[in-house]
C-alpha cells in the first residue's frame, strides 16, 4: 500500500501536468481581455513601423536606381565647360547624397578642381567620400592624397596614402598607395622611410614579375640615397 504522502502527492503532479498549460493560456486570455486596448495599440505600433521600414527599403533601392541611370547620363553628357562641369557634378551630388553615384560625382569635381590647380576645394570636395570602405571611398581616399599633396600638405597626403595602403582590399590599390607614399617621402629627402614603403611593395609581389623588378630598382635606389645622406651626416 502507498503511504499516505505519495497518495496526497499524485493528485498534485496530475494538475501540474495536465492543468498547467490550460490555467496559463486562460490567464492570458483574461489579461488580454483586460487590456485590450494596449494590446490593439501595440500591434497598431508594430504594423506601422513594419510598413514604414518597407517603404525606406523601397525609396532607398528606388532612389539608389535612379542615382545609377541618371549619373550615367550625366556622364554621357557632361559639359567640356569645366565651371558648367561643375555645377552639373555639384547639383547631382546634392540630389543623390549618400549613394556611391554622388561619391564618384565629388571624385570627378575633385579631379576637375585639381585641373584649375584649386587643389584647396578639391580636398574639401572629397573628404565626405573617402567614408564607408566601398571601393569608391578607396578612390576618394587615393585622389585626397593627390590632392593634399597639391595642396602642400605632404605630411597629410603620406598619412592619407599609408592609411588607404592598410585598409586596401586590393593589391594593385595598397601598391599603388605605398608607391605613392614612397614618392613623397622622397621629395621630402626621407630616402630611409621611401625604402621601408619600397621594400613592402617588393615583399609583396610575386618574385620574377615586371612590377616588382621596378620596384626593386626604386628600393636600390632609395637605400643609395639613404646611405649616401647616412655618410653626409657623419
Amino acid at each position: 500500500m502507498a503511504s499516505p504522502s505519495v497518495a496526497r502527492r499524485a493528485p498534485r503532479r496530475e494538475v501540474e501536468s495536465d492543468d498547467v498549460v490550460m490555467l496559463r493560456a486562460a490567464e492570458l486570455a483574461q489579461w488580454a481581455r483586460n487590456n485590450a486596448r494596449a494590446v490593439m495599440i501595440a500591434a497598431a505600433v508594430v504594423l506601422v513601423a513594419a510598413g514604414s521600414l518597407l517603404y525606406y527599403q523601397m525609396y532607398k533601392n528606388g532612389r539608389a536606381e535612379r542615382a545609377a541611370t541618371e549619373f550615367l547620363s550625366l556622364q554621357a553628357g557632361l559639359p567640356n565647360d569645366t565651371t558648367q562641369a561643375l555645377r552639373a557634378l555639384q547639383n547631382f551630388t546634392a540630389k543623390y547624397s549618400g549613394t556611391a553615384e554622388a561619391d564618384q560625382a565629388r571624385i570627378a569635381s575633385a579631379q576637375i578642381l585639381l585641373m584649375k590647380g584649386d587643389a584647396a576645394r578639391a580636398v574639401e570636395m572629397l573628404r565626405p567620400a573617402t567614408g564607408g570602405g566601398s571601393a569608391v571611398s578607396e578612390q576618394a581616399r587615393y585622389v585626397l592624397g593627390a590632392a593634399q599633396a597639391q595642396a602642400g600638405k605632404r605630411q597629410e597626403a603620406i598619412d592619407t596614402y599609408l592609411g588607404l595602403a592598410k585598409d586596401a582590399d586590393l593589391d594593385y590599390m595598397k601598391n599603388n598607395a605605398l608607391n605613392q607614399a614612397a614618392l613623397l617621402r622622397e621629395q621630402g629627402n626621407d630616402w630611409k622611410g621611401a625604402a621601408e614603403l619600397y621594400q613592402q611593395i617588393v615583399d609583396a609581389m610575386e618574385k620574377g614579375s615586371a612590377q616588382r623588378q621596378i620596384a626593386e630598382l626604386h628600393l636600390a635606389e632609395a637605400r643609395a640615397h639613404a646611405g649616401l645622406a647616412a655618410a653626409a651626416a657623419k
